[in-house]
């Protein structure tokens, strides 16, 4: 939005109360200030810290869980969480696992992405600078990992990461590397961590990304060190706004519940596991509400998120408590993943598991157990990929594959491409790798 100068006002008053222009310098109708209401020079001091902090958070939410939908969709799309009830080809290719670069539902998804991440990084400067101490320093450092952590675990490996100057200009990035990638997310999370100030909230949310990021790194253990005092009831929420604009709803609630876009799945593509069917509590699904947008394909609501106001979980104790599950299961001591995890089933009041008795079948309850504590989170892409990384299945043993329920096959995609027009960066040279 523009403003006019108070001489070009002035200029205009002129024009309509005597219909002339000799009043009035005309050129002055081309004056302008500064395009922005809010431009850099007034966001200083503590204020303007806080304003810059407050809309990186909101630009997180928008990339994580608001907006178009945000990484918590998408992951569920291209895995076995949600399938396709609307009729955009640009979801269909998501949900299909056949993601053409030029995808433009996916180009504003990596830029939101990417906007979060810049804006993440201006608000730690800007707090570091004015309130030096602060907590909030940490949240947005943990954030910004976060950012790095999704893009390590959701795209190929190749991502280039730019950054913006201080005078606004933008500085096109190198590539990185899946692992490169989830480096400089732990990275982040280790600063992170020794800028809390002691607030517990920032402790546990930097310590769950480390434990995680370690966990993508194959460094069970040390995943398992660094989530050992985060209490289990923690969450971290990102908050959505019942009644704010498009960026402040819950848009997964919004794109099932409200616009009829998508549909809880169940065995889906043949590997699916049965979010709809299973009868969890931990994925409630309103079974048969209606048809879909497209007309014709069922819809069935995940309830995990009942309203445009629900806020999502980000990070939460209970997944510290699977990432030390999983290091025991590492570490051969399966009775101990076992009480784990019948543990989290107690406090929900569910029955207990039993060994299966055989390795695969311990990593399959495991990755089951996390499929359903951590339901649309973003979480179930990046397990998929290591179960084939780390666990040495193969992509037809993971992801849907075969006939697609709206024509065609399955592809073979296990991640979200870098968009084509990363080309236009001369330091980009395409993905890496398309592999786990």
């Amino acid at each position: 939005m523009r403003r006019i100068t108070r001489k070009a006002f002035a200029c205009l008053v002129a024009l309509v109360l005597v219909g002339g222009t000799s009043a009035c310098d005309t050129d002055a109708l081309l004056e302008v200030n500064d395009p922005d209401l809010v431009t850099p020079d007034n966001i200083t001091g503590q204020r303007g810290a806080e304003l810059v902090w407050a809309g990186a958070i909101g630009d997180f939410a928008t990339s994580y869980s608001s907006g178009g939908g945000g990484q918590a969709l998408y992951v569920g799309m291209i895995t076995d969480e949600y399938h396709l009830s609307g009729t955009f080809p640009t979801r269909n290719q998501v949900d299909r696992r056949e993601i053409d670069n030029r995808n433009g539902t996916m180009l504003g998804e990596y830029r939101s992405l990417h906007h979060a991440r810049v804006s993440l990084a201006r608000a730690a400067a800007q707090l570091r600078e004015f309130l030096p101490g602060d907590p909030r320093i940490a949240e947005v450092l943990s954030l910004q990992g976060f950012t790095y952590l999704m893009f390590g675990e959701n795209y190929c490996s190749g991502v280039p990461f730019g950054t913006v100057e201080a005078d606004g200009t933008l500085k096109q990035g190198e590539q990185l590397s899946t692992t490169e990638t989830l480096e400089v997310a732990l990275g982040l999370f280790n600063e992170a961590l020794g800028e809390t100030g002691g607030d517990a909230t920032q402790q546990n949310l930097a310590a769950i990304g480390k434990g995680r990021t370690l966990l993508d790194l194959g460094r069970y253990a040390e995943a398992a060190a660094a989530v050992a005092g985060v209490p289990t009831d923690f969450v971290y929420w990102v908050r959505s706004k019942d009644g704010g604009t498009f960026n402040q709803r819950n848009a997964i609630w919004e794109l099932n519940g409200s616009q009829r876009r998508w549909s809880v799945s169940d065995g889906e593509g043949g590997t699916g596991l049965t979010f709809r069917t299973a009868g969890d509590p931990r994925v409630p699904v309103l079974i048969d509400a209606g048809i879909g947008f497209d007309e014709e394909t069922p819809l069935h609501l995940q309830q995990k998120y009942p309203s445009w106001e629900s806020d999502t979980d980000l990070a939460t104790g209970i997944e510290a408590r699977l990432i030390e599950a999983e290091a025991a299961l590492q570490a051969g001591d399966p009775a101990g993943m076992l009480t784990i995890l019948n543990d989290l089933r107690a406090d929900e009041g569910m029955a207990a598991l039993t060994d299966p008795g055989t390795q695969d079948g311990r990593v399959d309850l495991l990755f089951d157990e996390r499929a359903f504590w951590l339901f649309s989170t973003a979480h179930r892409l990046g397990d998929m990929r290591r179960l084939i990384r780390q666990y040495g299945r193969t992509e037809d043993q993971v992801f849907p594959t075969g006939a697609y329920f709206k024509g065609g096959n399955y592809g073979d995609d296990v991640n979200f491409p870098i968009p084509f027009e990363e080309n236009e960066n001369p330091n980009f040279t395409g993905c890496f790798d398309r592999g786990a």
